[in-house]
């Protein structure tokens, strides 16, 4: 869901492309870009017994200022007057994500790492022991991962393990609810949740390959190692790390034994994983979505932003409208008088793109793709005349009409249009027991005893009613 202040932003843009006759276009989600791991991980975390009363426990003693302190008091901050070059490199990578500007820090530290933490505000940290491991070309890749967790909304869940994991649970009041179980699940999704901040900052530069060249110095080649590197023998590194685990229960054990207490993968699989979705088709229709979008032209493809059967059941309009929003030309909207069960008017009753009821959430379309939306809208009252000419409309059933006063009917009935009445009374001694004098024993129409709420009848149908009296 885009947030009330996106969808702002958003509506200025469509004001300024529909003065160059253009439509606007929704952002990247993080949705297109988040590794399947990571979300499978988060849920199964989620899962783990006892983890939403830490999450509560933890809420009721965390406090984010206690971190705005810490780094105000401690470190450099980065802004417009003071390293701003690094400001300068985070300015177009938030646009690119749709994410705030988040404050950026630098510490004194020889170990070269870089974190966020925070919650409602995010904050980044880079230490010096980066800037003088990576070349300066490389710290966009940085500060783009790192903003891929804050678009992800890794960060609470980040922040809590850090500290969790740290040794800090003393502190919070947390030890006695900490299992292994949720420690283990914390350490995976952690892990996991760094393919999808790399993946984001691939985005960001539109190529993987800064990302390979990151994990590559980080593994050990400083930017101040006089010989060469070669990313394609570190990838086959990667790949043979890989085959050698794939190919052995035996080594995928001894992995997990050696790495489970881990918060961050390795460094070769890191640029594995990197470089095999970078050479993918969902990467590559995003790299021309941006592309076309830093260049305000028109998209080829488009991406899916739900599943396409979650739009059933919701408003027509909204659904077109957001559609178009999002890039698609070719929208069609066809109505259905005949109500599925309960659904509400204007309703989406049925959803195809190009014949096709299984589009999923993430899948790139053209944007000229045939979109069909089927909606129920009743006919107007005028709209059923005109479909029974000389016919006329019958509001209530044969049921709701028994025990009512007969003279009541019949002046309804004529209002109505009909004109051929036979009213005989029912004489029957139990009227003034249970039965009211003058209420209707039986009505037909048109020689039909048991009719629906709704039904239409000709105008001279002939319509027999009869009524109970006191038998004398």
């Amino acid at each position: 869901m885009l947030s009330k202040s996106t969808i702002t932003q958003y509506k200025n843009k469509t004001m300024d492309r529909k003065k160059k006759g253009k439509v606007t276009y929704m952002p990247i989600d993080h949705e297109l870009f988040i590794h399947e791991s990571d979300r499978a991980a988060l849920n199964a975390l989620k899962a783990i017994p006892g983890f939403t009363q830490v999450l509560r426990s933890f809420m009721k003693v965390w406090n984010e200022k206690q971190f705005k302190l810490l780094n105000m008091s401690t470190f450099v901050k980065v802004s417009e007057e003071q390293m701003s070059k690094y400001h300068d490199m985070l300015i177009p990578i938030c646009k690119k994500l749709n994410i705030a500007v988040p404050e950026l820090y630098v510490s004194l530290s020889p170990v070269a790492n870089a974190y966020t933490s925070g919650d409602t505000e995010p904050f980044i940290v880079m230490t010096s022991g980066l800037i003088n491991t990576v070349p300066e070309e490389l710290i966009p890749t940085v500060l783009a991962h790192e903003c891929g967790h804050i678009a992800c909304h890794h960060v609470l869940y980040s922040t809590m393990g850090r500290l969790i994991l740290g040794g800090a649970t003393e502190m919070l009041g947390l030890s006695s609810l900490i299992t292994t179980p949720l420690q283990m699940a914390f350490y995976y999704w952690m892990r996991c949740s760094e393919y999808s901040a790399d993946r984001a900052a691939a985005v960001c530069d539109l190529t993987g390959d800064k990302t390979v060249e990151m994990c590559m110095r980080l593994a050990g080649f400083d930017k101040n190692i006089p010989i060469a590197a070669n990313k394609q023998a570190f990838l086959a590194q990667a790949a043979e790390y890989k085959k050698l685990v794939d190919d052995s229960k035996f080594n995928k054990t001894l992995e997990f034994l050696m790495f489970n207490r881990m918060n961050h993968p390795l460094n070769a699989v890191r640029a594995y994983e990197c470089d095999r979705w970078t050479n993918s088709s969902s990467f590559s229709h995003i790299v021309r979505y941006m592309q076309e979008e830093e260049r305000d032209m028109m998209h080829s493809y488009v991406p899916v932003a739900e599943n396409i059967g979650s739009y059933v059941g919701r408003n027509v309009t909204d659904v077109a409208y957001a559609l178009r929003q999002a890039g698609f030309t070719n929208i069609s909207e066809v109505r259905s008088t005949e109500s599925k069960g309960r659904a509400a008017e204007n309703s989406i009753t049925a959803v195809t793109v190009n014949d096709r009821y299984d589009v999923k959430q993430g899948q790139w379309l053209p944007a000229d793709a045939s979109w069909l939306l089927t909606y129920y809208s009743p006919l107007s009252h005028k709209e059923q005349q005109d479909a029974h000419p000389g016919q006329v409309c019958v509001p209530g059933s044969s049921v709701s009409y028994m025990g009512r006063n007969y003279q009541e009917v019949v002046d309804e009935l004529r209002a109505l249009g009909f004109t051929n009445f036979s009213v005989t009374e029912q004489a029957d001694i139990k009227v003034r027991l249970l039965l009211k004098e003058g209420s209707i024993a039986h009505i037909s129409i048109d020689h039909q005893d048991r009719f629906d709420r709704n039904t239409w009848f000709n105008v001279n149908a002939p319509v027999s009613i009869r009524y109970h009296v006191m038998a004398q």
